[in-house]
């Protein structure tokens, strides 16, 4: 494991100078990732190549015995890898990256053409492109399935998808290490005498569910020497239920995704797409964790197990490690803990995370960046950037950007990040990352807008009350959402005087009720606010980076299922204006928590035809859409919270925050 200490840039001077020579485009720049000449110490090296393997984990390929096919259950489970190979000489040693691919996606085989890749490309294809091309960089580059993906699944052999179980598809990735090992001579990899055993020098790469796997390998074997995940979740039943809310619209998608890319699930999961796919008519009426874990209980899945599925991934180990707990129960199938207390170790952590990603937000980025910079005694190895990428929903009309944080190239700090904690390679790329950068760029259409990022010490949470925080509290707020709106209503907080405002991070509130003003009326619906940041420019509101919250109806303190102090909405990034009054807005229904519809299904309406991760779908309709409002019952509510607080900096004064534009 390579051991150089980084000397992050601390002052203003050393940030923007090195920010120059990141962002310049001199023969000294490695903007857009460029080729670096590799295999040149001896006469004939062997080419580039990419070779197609398969690996066995001796771990049971279905962990639900009773519900699947006794046909494809198995003892073991296989799944498939790709190894792209860097043009080499006999005596080369190299380090390695392994990624996996996104939910519904499938592994790697096919290698990028020169090893440069487009700085404005978007988000998640970029860092596609970045891993096929790092054999030109002199990198072994591994490509796996995941369980019940592509190739592995059980007609091959192969699993159903357990949603990175730690029991499941951690133990394969420690199979997929150990076979690395193993063939670490053929393979030309470079090991380490670092009395770890099976040792070799490794890191990992991937967004989405690809972002997911990487966490608790990680945790879990010591081997691992740097990560580097993308758009990718925290508490996935926060995720995917927050504030107790389903978020139907992604969800939708998301089992929409896996019919299209022929994911085999765990029944549970399956069955839980089935309710809340586009071919269920009555999904829209699943619009609670109640209603979700009720309707699974009438097919006999308990909520235990469901939850189970869903909440054991960085949260799980949070939890397992301030308790001294085990990680796992030891004797259940696929636990490696001999029942000693789980405790953590540092990784070197390079996050990227889109201010716009509708299914994993900035929120969930910093409960991982925090965590992780717990781990490692808050030095300078964990780091996170946020972008005008991510999970985007054609619904919403959404487009992704680049995975840049202003004038920072996201591939580039990317692939600097691996030359030195895989190399040991310094740069001024690698210098210039900050431990903070949250992309600012204007709402309305981010993906085209200019580029501008707010480098930043630390993470803002709440109001900014210290030297350069412009304070931004009420004490008490109380919104009513009528049957009647049908559009939003807007509650302010603070109005901008003068420029150099800036917003940026995690709002909050101190508690906060929901009660259903229609609880004694024809309505049986449970009653769920749904609201955002708001800034109301003139006459045009701007909900920020189109994220919003949802929460059901009842008092809260925090964040359901995650218990952390205050209630954290999603976090967002905007540059403020003189005049702009920032509040929260409040809306009625939203089209990010409602169901996808199948267009054949309303009486043959014309669907949106729109892709997801690079995956294009069939026709799809939202239920907010006019053509299908009917489907969405009215939702009436009342809100009264207490220290509701906005995150604004003012950069004139601001001790070390540096806007990069």
């Amino acid at each position: 494991m390579v051991t150089l200490t980084r000397y992050g840039c601390l002052s203003i001077l050393c940030l923007m100078l090195l920010m120059t020579a990141c962002g310049s485009n001199d023969s000294g720049s490695v903007s857009g990732v460029q080729n670096s000449g590799i295999g040149t110490g001896c006469d004939s090296p062997l080419p580039m190549e990419v070779q197609q393997h398969t690996v066995t984990s001796n771990l049971p390929n279905s962990y639900d015995q009773a519900r699947t096919d006794d046909a494809t259950e198995f003892d073991t489970t296989t799944f498939f890898v790709s190894v792209f190979l860097p043009e080499r000489c006999p005596g080369d040693r190299f380090p390695v990256v392994i990624e996996s691919h996104g939910y519904s996606g499938s592994r790697d085989s096919t290698p990028d053409d020169d090893g440069a890749v487009d700085p404005q490309k978007e988000h998640f294809p970029a860092i596609d492109e970045l891993f096929a091309g790092l054999s030109h960089h002199g990198y072994v580059g591994v490509s796996y399935e995941q369980r019940g993906h592509g190739g592995s699944i059980p007609d091959n052999g192969g699993g159903y998808a357990r949603v990175i179980d730690p029991e499941a598809e951690t133990q394969d990735g420690i199979a997929l290490l150990d076979w690395i090992y193993a063939n670490a001579d053929s393979l030309q990899v470079e090991t380490e005498n670092s009395g770890i055993a099976s040792d070799f020098t490794v890191g990992l790469i991937g967004y989405s569910y690809g972002g997911g796997f990487q966490f608790p390998l990680a945790l879990l074997d010591e081997r691992i020497d740097a990560i580097v995940p993308n758009g990718t979740w925290h508490s996935l039943i926060n995720s995917l239920v927050p504030g107790d809310a389903v978020k139907n619209s992604f969800v939708g998608l998301l089992c929409l995704l896996a019919d299209t890319g022929g994911v085999v699930n765990t029944p549970a999961v399956a069955r839980m797409c089935e309710l809340l796919g586009y071919d269920n008519p009555d999904a829209n009426t699943i619009r609670t964790r109640a209603d979700l874990i009720d309707a699974l209980n009438l097919d006999g899945f308990s909520e235990d197990e469901v939850i189970e599925l869903f909440n054991r991934h960085v949260r799980h180990f949070q939890l397992r490690a301030a308790a001294a707990e085990p990680w796992c129960t030891p004797g259940d199938t696929g636990c490696t803990s001999s029942g000693e207390p789980f405790v953590t170790h540092p990784i070197p952590f390079l996050l990227l995370q889109g201010n716009r990603d509708v299914l994993f937000n900035m929120t969930e980025a910093y409960w991982n960046w925090s965590f992780f910079n717990q781990i490692a005694g808050g030095n300078a190895q964990v780091s996170v950037l946020t972008t005008e990428g991510g999970h985007m929903n054609p619904l919403a009309n959404q487009v992704e950007g680049s995975a840049n944080c202003g004038q920072l190239i996201g591939v580039d700090l990317v692939k600097a990040w691996f030359d030195f904690h895989l190399k040991g390679e310094d740069s001024a790329a690698y210098q210039s990352i900050p431990k903070v950068c949250i992309s600012v760029a204007d709402t309305e259409d981010a993906h085209t807008a200019a580029p501008a990022g707010l480098l930043l010490n630390d993470f803002p949470v709440g109001s900014q009350a210290a030297p350069g925080g412009l304070p931004a509290r009420v004490d008490s707020m109380s919104v009513d959402v009528p049957t009647t709106t049908t559009d939003f209503v807007f509650a302010p907080v603070v109005t901008i005087t003068g420029d150099n405002k800036i917003l940026a991070g995690i709002p909050s509130m101190e508690s906060i009720t929901v009660t259903d003003t229609d609880a004694d009326g024809p309505l049986d619906v449970t009653a769920v606010a749904y609201f955002g940041v708001g800034v109301q420019r003139g006459g045009d509101m701007i909900l920020v980076d189109d994220q919003v919250t949802a929460l059901v109806e009842g008092t809260h303190t925090a964040n359901p299922n995650l218990e952390n102090s205050h209630y954290l909405l999603a976090g967002v990034g905007e540059r403020l204006q003189d005049g702009d009054q920032v509040g929260l807005v409040f809306y009625q229904r939203h089209v990010q928590y409602s169901a996808v519809v199948n267009p054949n299904t309303v009486g043959g309406a014309t669907g949106l035809v729109g892709s997801v991760g690079g995956t294009e779908l069939p026709p799809v309709l939202s239920a907010a859409d006019p053509v299908t409002g009917a489907l969405n019952p009215p939702n009436p509510y009342q809100v009264d919270a207490v220290g509701v607080e906005i995150p604004i900096i003012d950069l004139v004064r601001h001790p070390d925050a540096i806007l990069s534009q």
